[in-house]
């Protein structure tokens, strides 16, 4: 098929599916038939290759739908923007994912002095990653375990990790800590499974004496000040009132990302979003060790 013949129904199609989260939501979302927006999705398929398969009755994208998906955000993005501003000369709404934590002791300072207009989306660093892959959202704050060759990545923030814990705790009095003193100590870790459990039960070469579960960095303070264990935390995470924090000195330092999609379309709005977070983040520091 020539390119000319791409319409932008079936790329449409195809991001109601996915964000609709299936056939039935996105056919009521766009207001067609199901076999008509099943035509579309077959069609667009049949124009560019495999899209998707399904897993029981969830919805998988293959790489290929992945690719086609992040391409049909983009020109529907520009289509979208272009219409809206023939009727409203209004400016592009950038979208930013970040997790919980993150925007509450490190997002919500750096937006001082922001006027623009922004939505944001609370997500985990994983679903941060996909929604910036995807072009569900334009930029992304959070940690970038590994190279990725589709995302373009700014260092904004180097911190460490310090241990939380009551003030009257015999280790309290201490500047700072070396991983082998938090051995046989009752802890509050997160759920099996994530990564910042497993990389202190590695530390502590399988040491893990665990006090408290429990999934959230706030919560995880919250209950070391408490007195049921000791927290290890990345070092932006407050101490709660009758608590201290206490850098462990031989922990990695974590290095906290602005990330965007690379060939997105540049949009200045989200340029400016951009460059205000690494102004703001230049000036600030947190410590390591």
């Amino acid at each position: 098929m020539d390119a000319r013949e791409l319409r932008l129904d079936w790329l449409r199609a195809l991001v109601a599916v996915v964000d609709a989260g299936g056939f039935t939501a996105a056919a009521a979302r766009l207001h067609i038939s199901q076999p008509a927006l099943h035509t579309q999705v077959k069609q667009l398929s049949a124009w560019v290759g495999p899209l998707y398969s399904f897993a029981g009755r969830r919805l998988q994208l293959t790489a290929l739908g992945e690719q086609t998906l992040a391409l049909a955000r983009d020109v529907l993005a520009v289509v979208d923007g272009f219409v809206a501003r023939q009727h409203d000369p209004g400016p592009v709404t950038p979208v930013l994912s970040a997790g919980r934590a993150v925007q509450l002791h490190l997002l919500a300072h750096a937006l001082r002095g922001w006027r623009g207009p922004l939505a944001l989306r609370t997500e985990d660093r994983e679903a941060t990653l996909d929604a910036v892959r995807s072009g569900a959202a334009h930029l992304g704050l959070t940690m970038l375990p590994e190279a990725d060759r589709t995302l373009a990545s700014t260092v904004v923030l180097t911190v460490g990790q310090v241990v939380i814990m009551a003030k009257d705790d015999p280790l309290a009095r201490r500047r700072s800590l070396r991983v082998r003193q938090l051995a046989g100590r009752p802890l509050v870790v997160p759920p099996v499974g994530r990564e910042h459990r497993t990389a202190l039960a590695r530390a502590l070469g399988g040491d893990l004496h665990v006090a408290v579960e429990v999934d959230g960095w706030e919560l995880m303070a919250h209950y070391a000040a408490l007195g049921l264990g000791l927290a290890v935390v990345n070092a932006y995470i407050p101490a709660p009132p009758g608590a201290v924090a206490i850098p462990v000195a031989d922990l990695p330092v974590l290095r906290i990302h602005l990330i965007t999609r690379k060939r997105a379309p540049k949009l200045a709005e989200v340029d400016a979003l951009a460059a205000h977070l690494i102004k703001h983040f230049a000036r600030r520091e947190l410590p390591t060790a």
